[in-house]
């Protein structure tokens, strides 16, 4: 009887120790990925301000090529001669000369009538007359505030980080010229850092869409920077609903999602920065994780 009781304690206990063993291990687990969890906020608490400044910069770069557009020579003589071709041939050779510059390689410009018509969009020609007023907010805050605008903005060809400044003759309004910066650089600013750029844009809020093979990559956005996007996330970018979280975790892939918040003051759509610790490819390692917390 004597040695059955010792034999039930010595059970006891080395059930004691598994069962504290394996509680320890669980809080051990749980703390680590809490602390993980913590550093990736902080990491993308970084890069979203890195996102926001050059997003910034890249306003106040296009509003300082309007202002320039707007007093080119090239520029008021067509519009004030209406004449379409000389605008259609002035306009290509300043998209060829500034596309040499990597921010600038999908640049396009917009020329509209002083009536607020469009005149000559450089991506598109053919299309020109359609009256803008109605859906442009940045365009209907030129001539209100008769100076130069930035800000995001939908339009006819997506969302773009948007400038528009007037053109003027001998004190005459006699149009605006816009420009219009994709994101497709920063896409590819932030793929150097290994980490992925999406820009959603809710298919609510397009302002006019050409039927794309890549519009039901998700249910109810489209994707702005298709060339410098990682497609080969987009399943779990399927499962994620924006509107309701700011920060998502699926195994290693870690998501920072930021509402896209327009030149008039609109959510319509978000910014989803995206890292995979476990991709070697990448070159992101806990490190390197951990060093950007210290900024």
């Amino acid at each position: 009887m004597l040695n059955f009781k010792k034999h039930m304690l010595v059970y006891i206990g080395i059930f004691g120790f598994f069962l504290v063993s394996a509680l320890l291990y669980r809080l051990y687990v749980s703390y680590s990925e809490e602390e993980q969890q913590n550093n990736m906020k902080t990491f993308f608490d970084y890069h979203v301000r890195q996102l926001n400044k050059n997003i910034e910069d890249a306003k106040l770069s296009s509003m300082a090529i309007a202002v320039l557009l707007g007093q080119n020579d090239g520029i008021q003589k067509c519009l004030l001669n209406s004449n379409r071709d000389e605008c259609i041939k002035d306009i290509r050779n300043i998209v060829n000369t500034l596309s040499a510059v990597s921010m600038y390689n999908n640049i396009k410009i917009h020329l509209h009538t002083k009536d607020l018509k469009s005149y000559v969009r450089s991506w598109d020609t053919q299309r020109f007359g359609d009256t803008l007023t109605s859906f442009r907010y940045l365009i209907n805050q030129v001539i209100k505030e008769q100076k130069p605008v930035a800000g995001i903005e939908a339009g006819v060809a997506g969302v773009y980080m948007r400038a528009v400044s007037n053109v003027a003759y001998d004190s005459q309004n006699i149009g605006s010229v816009e420009v219009l910066l994709s994101y497709e650089h920063l896409g590819n600013f932030f793929k150097e850092q290994g980490i992925d750029l999406f820009v959603l844009l809710d298919k609510n809020q397009a302002i006019s869409h050409k039927p794309n093979t890549n519009d039901d990559l998700l249910k109810n956005h489209y994707i702005e920077n298709l060339n410098s996007s990682n497609l080969n996330i987009i399943e779990i970018l399927r499962d994620i609903d924006f509107s309701k979280t700011d920060f998502y975790v699926y195994k290693t892939h870690y998501f920072s999602i930021i509402p896209i918040i327009d030149a008039g003051s609109k959510s319509i759509g978000y910014y989803v920065l995206h890292i995979n610790i476990d991709d070697k490819e990448r070159n992101i390692s806990q490190n390197y994780i951990q060093t950007d917390e210290l900024f």
